[in-house]
């Protein structure tokens, strides 16, 4: 099959800009509950994700869990647990989440759809979210490795920014050894000493990907794990870095809103619709967020000495050698990849794959 022709101007990021989505076939989206995005930024989100959790697990709370008085629910009869864990949350819990508990809060009505751009959330999905309480609501905003884990998000904002993706893979323990490195050199260490737990979490991880039309990126992902497992990372890191670029020109050409004028894109262009992380990002996108910072530092333009000793998918292409190809590295590439196809799988996004 023909290779797609790609623009000069950036040619390691570019699609066909003559390419036409018109024959491609998205999957049909599921039906979805349409709410609005909770104004809390996620900095604030941490520290009222702290408190929540310890009011929740006090000696109180443990003692009214057990107690035959307390039924869940609402309306008449005994109080509700939320009735009588009140007094002991309203000193610790902040406005925004005492609000929460009167139900009057926007995390009652969150937009899940757009954890990515074009993403959609389920029906089902979005009823369950919407009809649990408060901390259960916060906790499914985080993919499944943050969940409960109290994780200080806005100091792992750093070490996405070096590089190393977080979003639903590594384990929250490689994770927590990680924030505890003082630099981007030992962190990059850690990873490569935690390197047989990251596979194992990221083969757990490929497991709950379902979506038929990423069953091709499935099996070359698994296919990165045994050879990063065998001790060869570079065909592993070099394999991971292709999936990426595939996954990312699929999302393109089935979102017309990421592509240029020409029906086509560059790197920059999309980054510019893929906004990053920050302190104070809405608690509701801080998880695609800190994906799209992953990705833009795999993107960032490599055009020749130094090579970048963190993951970046031109210089593995274009400078493969010691400096770049490395075990960090290749489990820096395999994470991303597969922490984007989780989360393609998590918001059901359309995708038109090339063939």
């Amino acid at each position: 099959m023909p290779q797609e022709p790609e623009e000069t101007e950036a040619p390691d990021g570019e699609l066909d800009p003559e390419a036409s989505t018109k024959g491609d076939e998205a999957p049909a989206r599921r039906r979805h509950h349409i709410v609005q995005r909770p104004f809390i930024s996620i900095a604030s989100h941490f520290t009222a994700h702290n408190d929540l959790h310890r009011s929740f697990d006090s000696p109180l709370q443990r003692m009214l869990r057990n107690s035959a008085l307390i039924q869940l629910g609402t309306g008449p009869g005994p109080m509700s647990l939320e009735e009588a864990l009140r007094p002991a949350l309203e000193n610790t819990i902040g406005a925004a989440v005492r609000a929460s508990l009167n139900m009057q809060s926007p995390l009652d009505t969150l937009d899940l759809r757009n954890l990515m751009p074009g993403g959609f959330l389920s029906r089902s999905e979005a009823l369950r979210i919407a009809g649990s309480t408060p901390w259960e609501r916060l906790q499914a905003l985080d993919p499944e490795n943050w969940r409960g884990e109290l994780l200080n998000h806005v100091d792992m904002l750093t070490i996405m920014g070096e590089g190393i993706p977080l979003v639903w893979t590594p384990p929250a323990n490689v994770i927590r050894e990680l924030l505890k490195a003082q630099d981007a050199p030992t962190r990059r260490r850690v990873l490569e000493r935690q390197a047989a737990d990251v596979v194992k979490h990221c083969r757990a991880v490929l497991a709950d990907v379902a979506r038929r039309d990423l069953t091709a990126e499935v099996d070359l992902l698994s296919e990165c794990l045994d050879s990063i497992d065998s001790d060869r990372y570079a065909s592993g890191q070099v394999l991971a870095s292709s999936v990426l670029d595939t996954i990312l020109r699929a999302m393109v050409r089935a979102d017309s809103s990421l592509q240029n004028s020409k029906g086509g894109f560059t790197f920059k262009n999309l980054a510019a619709k893929l906004p990053t992380a920050t302190p104070n990002t809405l608690v509701g996108q801080f998880r695609a967020y800190c994906l799209h910072t992953s990705i833009h530092k795999a993107y960032e333009p490599y055009h020749g000495p130094p090579v970048p000793e963190e993951y970046n998918r031109h210089a593995s292409t274009h400078a493969a050698g010691p400096t770049q190809i490395t075990l960090a590295n290749a489990l820096a590439a395999v994470m991303l990849a597969i922490g984007l196809i989780r989360e393609l799988e998590e918001t059901m996004r359309a995708l038109s794959p090339a063939g």
